[in-house]
């Protein structure tokens, strides 16, 4: 029984070690990598909630979307596919503290119905990379919020 108390606080140490470098230790631009990587899996999911969250509040581009209509846009573009794969390659990265852009190329692979094939042509067809402006909001990890997402050659409908 003493040896099976010892084993769970060792664990228990072991997992307050991982949770602070994980907080604490990593640098900004691995810490707005991993919320570039979960912003992507969120829109392959087409977990709304998750995108919403992952905009600032004053969130604002170039096409006249503030954070909602962002959000609603995306989800007319992207909810009639029943399947999604997101590919982003991270072509460049320019990071401080607080502040970050990241330039990503993205490919796009699905199935579905609507404007489904059109949205993945218009995306495919896209030689230049995407650009995602990021602000740390706070001093945890995850407060890593997108400002801004632009790209030079996309042209919405009005």
């Amino acid at each position: 029984m003493r040896l099976l108390y010892l084993i769970l606080i060792a664990l228990v140490i072991v997992l307050l070690t991982w949770f602070g470098w994980w907080s604490f230790g990593r640098s900004p631009e691995q810490q707005v990598l991993a919320r570039q990587t979960a912003f992507m899996a969120a829109l392959e999911d087409r977990d709304w909630s998750e995108v919403k969250g992952m905009l600032t509040n004053d969130y604002m581009d170039d096409y006249g979307h503030d954070r909602d209509s962002a959000v609603e846009d995306a989800q007319t573009m992207l909810g009639g596919f029943l399947t999604l794969t997101v590919k982003p390659e991270v072509v460049f990265k320019q990071v401080v503290p607080d502040l970050a852009m990241l330039k990503v190329k993205i490919q796009i692979e699905g199935k579905g119905l609507g404007m489904s094939d059109v949205v993945v042509g218009q995306v495919n067809n896209l030689t230049q990379p995407w650009f995602f402006h990021w602000h740390k909001k706070g001093r945890w990890p995850w407060d890593w919020k997108i400002v801004q997402i632009h790209h030079d050659e996309l042209r919405l409908p009005q």
